[in-house]
């Protein structure tokens, strides 16, 4: 076994390798010519193994841990030689350092193996219990590890389901708010430029009637002032079916006018509770909590923007101009029959 003295030793080697400055030692402001990049893994790895000897250093016979710790002596004093060279020494000496730095490295093989066997001896390896047993550990662990990591994946898994269903929601709410504001907005635009044309035909038809009634009123002014013969002449009755067939044709023309008027008035009204319905759409669709409500309330003022009810303007009539019963057959057989009653 190693002696208090050698180990003591050791760790006096372990301490003077930490006080190397590693920044002058790597050097990385030189660029290229820094030993950065060949030096640091090869130092990282003996730091390693200078742990791993500390570790099972007494349990190794003095003369391998003597051997070894001559060694690294050898190796900390060419390192902090390095380190403390000038840039132009250092690039110089760099490539001298590396490969006696290397062939250190490689005397520690030299008294490695009995380290390993104390490092085997201690862990139970030689023994078929404790052989058991660390495979029995190593299974344990790894079946925990495997465990708990089927736990997690099993938690991020149905967070991340999650996470889809309510993100396919809110993609499927915003599809719904955006087809139905385009479509309200769409009708809006609709409903707005026909109520211009309604407005205009109302005042047209409007003009349009009340001419017609004026005309109807002035013709039949006209008529009352032309005066018939004071004597009773077969004639009279012509005159009196002309003028009543005249005043008939004019008032005929003026009620066509008005029921056009009516319609017109009617679909203007009709066009402004469209207007106001789909105006108001967005505000009842969005106060819709599920999208079965959503569609419901949709569905109602759909409905309500195609169904207009009577607004009073209109009746169950036809439109057609009105055929005066005194037609001119009619008159003809007055005028046949007169002579026969005169006589």
């Amino acid at each position: 076994m190693a002696t208090k003295q050698s180990l003591e030793k050791l760790k006096k080697i372990k301490d003077s390798f930490e006080e190397i400055d590693m920044q002058k030692l790597f050097r990385s402001s030189l660029g290229e010519e820094s030993l950065e990049s060949t030096l640091k893994p090869k130092v990282e790895e003996l730091n390693k193994k200078i742990d791993f000897i500390l570790e099972y250093a007494s349990k190794v016979h003095d003369t391998s841990v003597n051997n070894i710790a001559s060694t690294l002596s050898q190796i900390q004093s060419i390192m902090k030689g390095q380190a403390e060279h000038t840039n132009p020494d250092y690039i110089s000496q760099a490539t001298t350092f590396v490969q006696e730095f290397d062939n250190q490295v490689e005397q520690i093989l030299n008294s490695w193996y009995p380290f390993v066997s104390a490092a085997i001896e201690s862990r139970g390896f030689l023994e078929d219990e404790g052989i058991r047993k660390e495979s029995q550990l190593a299974i344990e662990n790894m079946k925990r590890e495997s465990e708990e990591a089927l736990k997690l994946v099993k938690e991020e898994a149905n967070k991340t389901i999650e996470e889809a269903k309510k993100l396919a929601q809110d993609i499927e709410q915003r599809a719904r708010r955006t087809a139905a504001h385009i479509s309200v907005e769409a009708a809006q635009k609709e409903f707005k430029a026909a109520q211009k044309t309604h407005l205009i035909q109302v005042i047209i038809w409007a003009v349009i009637s009340f001419a017609a009634i004026v005309c109807f009123i002035l013709v039949a002014i006209y008529l009352l002032k032309v005066k018939l013969p004071e004597e009773w002449q077969w004639h009279i009755i012509y005159y009196t079916a002309i003028r009543i067939t005249i005043l008939t044709a004019i008032g005929a023309v003026a009620g066509f006018c008005l029921r056009i008027f009516r319609a017109s008035m009617h679909m203007y009204q009709h066009n402004q509770h469209r207007q106001r319905v789909t105006n108001s759409m967005a505000a009842f669709v969005e106060s819709a909590v599920t999208p079965e409500q959503r569609d419901l309330i949709l569905g109602h003022l759909v409905d309500a923007v195609a169904m207009f009810g009577r607004s009073g303007l209109l009746q169950k009539e036809d439109d057609s101009i009105y055929s005066p019963k005194m037609t001119v057959d009619s008159i003809s057989r007055t005028f046949s029959s007169s002579p026969e009653k005169t006589s």
